[in-house]
């Protein structure tokens, strides 16, 4: 699973929703974790699972900006990430260190170490139940145990789900090797004239209006989930700053849309498969009390337009 979502961090990404959310998480996502955070004492250590490039550990060390208290934060992840840019960097106070290519289900951590245990959008896709004993050994008498996953009929399942089934369509196989064809049809271009030429190519004029048909059926049967999932920006991309490539400088970007669209694909797989229903949900928290954990909150998190972003739960494991 990790090298695509390694592909994924080193493209610059702060959070899971991509280019839908340029910074850090805002909102209920963001104001969720204020008061989990205000609960931490002096030389805490907050261990964050699945942290990418480091979302909550950021968001961590903003909201105690204003308060003098020192400790570190150690993010967890299986892929290969590095810690995103972070507009306020003024708090020297909290340590941020970022671990990759570690599992969730096997921590580098003592036992009885850890003060507070987050994730978000991350925990979901380890084996939930041995991270689940995982957490409970490390995590000292009274820590906290604090996730947000996803839903499996939120609003960021049921739009990745979309571009999912978009993906998964014949027609863009075959608008990717259209852009095959057309590159080879179309050889070098380096001026106005080859230009001229391409527009009067009956060879390149068919393959053109194949793709632009193309285009037609994919966006009539989603145009939000099209552009979701970059293909149409890609088709534009080859069509105006690479109009003039190489042609082998327009093949390797032909293969790097195909690249692109089979790690979609994988990573959204994986996201349905995570996703927690109630069935899913109940069985993980019947496994609470004989890791000498407890319950103490679960909840649905909605937006302000009452639409499903997530589960929210609150656990501390017993004295």
């Amino acid at each position: 699973m990790n090298s695509h979502w390694s592909e994924y961090w080193q493209q610059g990404h702060t959070t899971s929703f991509g280019e839908a959310l340029s910074g850090n998480y805002e909102g209920v996502l963001k104001n969720v974790w204020e008061p989990v955070f205000d609960g931490l004492t002096e030389n805490f250590l907050v261990v964050d699972v699945g942290t990418g490039n480091g979302s909550l550990p950021l968001l961590l060390r903003d909201g105690l900006s204003k308060v003098d208290l020192t400790g570190k934060v150690i993010g967890v992840d299986l892929a290969e990430v590095t810690l995103a840019n972070s507009v306020s960097n003024n708090n020297q106070n909290i340590d941020i260190a970022l671990m990759s290519n570690t599992r969730c289900e096997q921590l580098p951590f003592e036992s009885n170490s850890v003060d507070l245990y987050i994730s978000q959008f991350g925990f979901e896709y380890s084996n939930i139940e041995q991270s689940l004993e995982e957490a409970t050994r490390v995590l000292k008498d009274d820590g906290q145990f604090v996730i947000v996953c996803h839903h499996n009929r939120s609003m960021i399942l049921n739009r990745n789900r979309r571009i999912l089934t978009l993906i998964d369509k014949d027609e863009v196989n075959l608008l990717i090797n259209c852009l095959g064809k057309m590159a080879n049809a179309m050889g070098n271009v380096s001026n106005q004239e080859d230009v001229e030429r391409i527009k009067k190519d009956l060879q390149c004029e068919q393959i053109r209006a194949e793709i632009n048909d193309l285009i037609k059926l994919l966006v009539m049967f989603d145009e939000a989930a099209a552009q979701d999932c970059d293909l149409m920006r890609f088709v534009a991309q080859f069509f105006k700053a690479g109009l003039f490539w190489p042609v082998t400088k327009k093949l390797e970007f032909i293969e790097f849309i195909t690249i692109q669209m089979d790690t979609l694909k994988l990573r959204l797989t994986e996201l349905v498969n995570a996703a927690f229903d109630e069935t899913k949900l109940a069985t993980f928290i019947a496994k609470f009390h004989q890791n000498n954990m407890v319950l103490n909150e679960l909840k649905v998190l909605k937006n302000e337009q009452n639409e499903v972003l997530g589960w929210y739960l609150h656990g501390s494991k017993f004295i």
